[in-house]
């Protein structure tokens, strides 16, 4: 692997120009549209509508004079500027929230294929078409969309043409003579090649293809061609290696949408599969040269000398060698470009990388086991693993706290079955590691153990000894979990002897991987509860996330969240963001400097609250994804396996950043009747209000407000109260958290309050499917600033009621 990646270069932060709104525009099937979008602008309300019959989607963009990116949504329209206002509403990051495809490659030239298979599947209906100028250049060109009722068929690219040196580590480098070694030889097996060279290139070039026919691949996929001296004995050698060039993965601060599973690696030929895009156009950056490599497959060019494994040759035939004399080369290229596909796990093996068992994460953009800046996360390989005993298995990855389980994968990945370098196994043990997804364990043919009750129809992976039997196991980099034990397969440990020309095994065991062909169920969001949130880890801190109206105009509900913090010197202040679920994702609206989440100061007098002003001196920015969130590494650095819903609050404010594991502090079936929980303010004098929180206790509701106002300077600052209702009722001494502390700092021991006034509310029971009202009599002392004082001053719900 040369490194990886997981944010999508070109949608990192542009800011397009305020755009007058336009009326949707349908394209034809097949008819193309030109186009022109001045620089940093864009266009987002093209469609197409295709009906029940179609199997494939295509949309090509083609253009000059700028960065033209491509945006792809099913069933509704993507955002448009909003022509109230002077400042741009809509970033190319917004824009790649709503999409469920894109293409954001470095040139003016993209295209996305959707088929029934990819994660939001092609289905009749409306698809929704934005295009973006990342560039300052204006641009232009043309796009045409295309429903069609058969399938493509795609190709595995060769690059045979890019070498490349690896100084540390010789066996790295890529030697593309081995491509082009005139030495003269005859033609066999059907490979017409009149040289070595060539004759290897056809026969990688028939390798590609057996794949992609069986495989049924539906996009194109580039393979970095490479020899390399990799040495070897009289008695073994490596012949080859193969392995992803990226890695990608979905999380909230660079969303991936065509990923089913987030926070979890895919090999970029597989992202790319399930994007319907090239590499360059799911990851972003130039697609030229090696950059658009999605798989390296390396081959052993000291084979055929006297010393190495008895001067065995490759054998570059396309019709098999019967006589088992030499090895197959057609056969090792598949087996290896099959590990660049996906097959191949990352776990660590390598104890000099860290524990044995690990997860991989992300350290100064490249893979690593400990030291991360990120992570660590599952793969989407290992996802399907299970750890069998007798008759019992556990998940080899799964939800675990900081870690948990690294033992357990490292025991596992030493456990049986016994396999032999002549691929010899005992296929009566019933540990180890298995193949747990359906689709292998059901098929019929492929599958040897198929039919018997589960975990026995798991297919076997190999693990190099068997702790039953001795006590000197050790892992074996590069051999261990990416193989399957099956006698005869394609993707065994060992080579074999055997011409071995079906993919076997690999194909069902590649379909959770990204490579099926088979529909595709529509994807389910997450439906968040409306509530305080709070993470664990960061006690104090908080926000509140209520639904602020139903819009049956703009098509989506609105919601309005309050980000109760602390200052660096722990001092309370707030921030908020108004905006949109999309998908399951809290997308909020940019303001006039473009936060997302932001902060107002107050102009006050003694009595009144005479303005807000947006604060531009801290830039702020918030997403809360609560699809998945249980995935997140943010979500696993505590056991939260009790909590009610999960999301991920992936922040920025100033130079400060964090993503934290959010949950609600109570869930719905808590709620007192009746029921005031929600967002309150006072309709005659807004600028201040609370949040509610009222909790089904006896004799009598418990009730918690935080409550926030202008503090000393007009700084936002907020407060907390807390007693029992009686008869609707209630007076509370107002406290203030006196030792706060900063966002990513870590917390004090115990939070502690200083008494700032009293809040006396009077909540009156509403009317069904009627706003709660009442009444608030408020009194604080504001150090060296006076005090806010509210008497008897009527507040109703902002928020909807609950169930409303």
């Amino acid at each position: 692997m040369r490194h990886f990646i997981h944010c999508a270069i070109a949608v990192c932060g542009l800011a397009f120009a305020a755009a007058d709104a336009a009326a949707d525009t349908a394209l034809q099937s097949g008819v193309a549209a030109s186009l022109s979008v001045p620089g940093s602008n864009f266009v987002p309300n093209l469609y197409i509508d295709v009906d029940g019959t179609a199997k494939a989607l295509t949309v090509n963009l083609t253009g000059s004079g700028g960065d033209l990116d491509l945006f792809l949504r099913y069933g509704s329209p993507f955002p448009e500027q909003n022509p109230s206002v002077s400042y741009p509403t809509v970033t190319e990051d917004l824009l790649n929230r709503y999409a469920h495809y894109h293409a954001v490659s470095s040139s003016a030239n993209e295209s996305i294929a959707v088929f029934p298979s990819s994660r939001v599947p092609l289905k009749a209906g409306r698809w929704y078409i934005a295009v973006a100028n990342s560039s300052a250049t204006p641009a232009t060109g043309s796009i045409t969309a295309k429903a069609s009722t058969t399938a493509p068929l795609g190709s595995i690219v060769l690059d045979f043409t890019h070498p490349t040196t690896d100084s540390t580590d010789p066996k790295n480098s890529c030697d593309t003579g081995f491509w082009t070694d005139s030495t003269p030889v005859t033609p066999v097996g059907g490979n017409t090649g009149t040289t070595l060279g060539q004759q290897r290139q056809n026969a990688l070039n028939y390798a590609a293809t057996q794949l992609t026919q069986q495989l049924q691949i539906p996009v194109n996929i580039t393979v970095h061609a490479c020899g390399a001296h990799l040495g070897g004995s009289s008695s073994s050698a490596v012949l080859a290696h193969a392995a992803p060039l990226y890695y990608l993965l979905d999380e909230p601060a660079f969303p991936l949408n065509a990923l089913p599973k987030k926070y979890t690696w895919y090999p970029i030929s597989a992202a790319a599969r399930l994007g319907g895009v090239s590499a360059c156009g799911l990851g972003g950056g130039d697609c030229n040269g090696t950059d658009g490599d999605e798989i390296e497959a390396t081959f052993n060019e000291d084979i055929g000398q006297s010393t190495i494994i008895g001067g065995e040759n490759f054998y570059l035939g396309f019709d098999p060698d019967t006589s088992h004399n030499s090895l197959d080369f057609v056969t090792i290229a598949m087996h290896e470009m099959t590990h660049g596909l996906g097959f191949f796990g990352l776990v660590n093996l390598d104890s000099g990388q860290g524990p044995i068992g690990a997860k991989a994460g992300i350290s100064k953009n490249s893979i690593a086991f400990t030291n991360l800046d990120s992570g660590p996360y599952d793969d989407i390989y290992d996802d399907s693993v299970a750890i069998v005993n007798g008759s019992t298995y556990t998940p080899f990855m799964g939800y675990e706290v900081d870690g948990a389980d690294d033992a357990a994968r490292a025991a596992a990945l030493v456990s049986g079955p016994v396999v032999s370098q002549s691929g010899q196994y005992n296929p009566g043990s019933s540990t180890g590691l298995r193949w747990s997804d359906p689709v292998a364990a059901n098929a019929t043919g492929i599958n040897n153990l198929s039919g018997q009750p589960a975990p026995d129809d798991f297919p076997s992976l190999y693990a190099p000894c068997d702790k039953s039997s001795t006590t000197t196991c050790s892992t074996e980099p590069g051999s261990t979990l990416s193989h399957t034990i099956q006698a005869g397969d394609m993707m065994n440990a060992f080579y074999s002897g055997y011409n071995l020309r079906s993919m076997g095994l690999a194909v069902p065991m590649l379909a959770p991987v990204g490579w099926s062909n088979a529909a595709a169920a529509s994807p389910t969001y997450g439906q968040p509860i409306p509530s305080n949130w709070y993470d664990r880890t960061h006690s104090g801190h908080g926000f509140d996330f209520e639904l602020f109206a139903h819009d049956p105009n703009y098509g989506q509900d609105v919601y309005f969240l309050l980000f109760y913090t602390y200052k660096s010197d722990g001092s309370p202040e707030w921030y908020q963001a108004v905006g949109t679920i999309v998908d399951g994702v809290f997308l909020p609206l940019p303001q006039a400097d473009g936060s997302t989440l932001y902060r107002v100061t107050y102009t006050t007098t003694p009595t009144s609250i005479t303005g807000l002003t947006l604060d531009t001196s801290v830039a702020g920015s918030v997403v809360v994804d609560f699809n998945q969130a249980s995935q997140s590494p943010a979500c696993r650095n505590s056991d939260r396996s009790g909590a009610p819903q999960l999301a991920v609050m992936s922040w920025s404010i100033g130079s400060d950043t964090g993503e934290w594991c959010m949950e609600p502090i109570i869930p719905l079936a808590s709620h007192a009747t009746p029921d005031f929980n929600g967002h309150w303010y006072a309709p005659s004098d807004s600028g201040w209000g609370m949040e509610i929180i009222d909790v089904a206790t006896t004799p009598a509701p418990t009730i918690a407000i935080y409550m926030y106002y202008p503090g000393p300077d007009n700084q936002p600052v907020w407060a907390t109260a807390s007693g029992t209702l009686v008869n609707d009722q209630t007076t509370m001494p107002l406290q203030q958290v006196s030792n706060g502390y900063c966002r990513t700092c870590p917390p004090p021991t115990q939070l502690t309050g200083s008494a700032i006034g009293s809040i006396t509310l009077k909540l009156n029971t509403p009317a069904p499917g009627a706003t709660p009202t009442g009444t608030a009599t408020v009194t604080t002392n504001l150090p060296g600033n006076g005090n806010f004082v509210r008497n008897n001053i009527p507040i109703q719900m902002l928020s909807v009621p609950t169930g409303q």
